[in-house]
């Protein structure tokens, strides 16, 4: 039997198709991680910004919660009923804004005991997409 020492019994390297399947698999996982960290993103943003209004939101009521009952949903006062609160405009969050409301109060009545309060944040994400957080509480004489 004749044998011949140029040929070879075993391929060396990899051939052109192996190594295009090999790069389209590491392409597809490099994408892949990419986009898990964007959405990552977006989400640590949103959990920042919901602390940030309730944080907000809490401040507001205890600054609320410390007023004498019948000066707080009156007109003339800083916390008056469906008019937002001048000092949380615009404060960390985009176009913040904090709104007391206080069911069963009718401007010019008188106030209830106990006075229920909801507070109500509105604000825009970074994408403009408007976004609502309520916090609700009970003011006694």
């Amino acid at each position: 039997m004749f044998t011949s020492k140029n040929r070879r019994g075993t391929r060396a390297g990899f051939t052109l198709i192996e190594l295009m399947i090999a790069i389209t698999v590491l392409l597809v996982a490099v994408l892949c991680t990419f986009t898990s960290q964007l959405k990552s993103r977006d989400l640590l943003q949103t959990s920042r910004e919901t602390t940030i209004a309730m944080a907000e939101l809490q401040e507001a009521m205890e600054r609320i919660l410390l007023r004498p009952v019948d000066t707080i949903p009156i007109a003339s006062s800083a916390y008056a009923d469906g008019r937002p609160i001048a000092a949380y405009t615009d404060r960390n969050l985009s176009n913040e804004q904090i709104v007391p409301d206080y069911p069963g109060y009718t401007a010019g009545g008188p106030v209830p005991d106990p006075l229920p309060i909801v507070l109500t944040i509105t604000w825009n994400d970074p994408r403009g997409r408007p976004r609502t957080k309520t916090l609700c509480s009970m003011k006694t004489r």
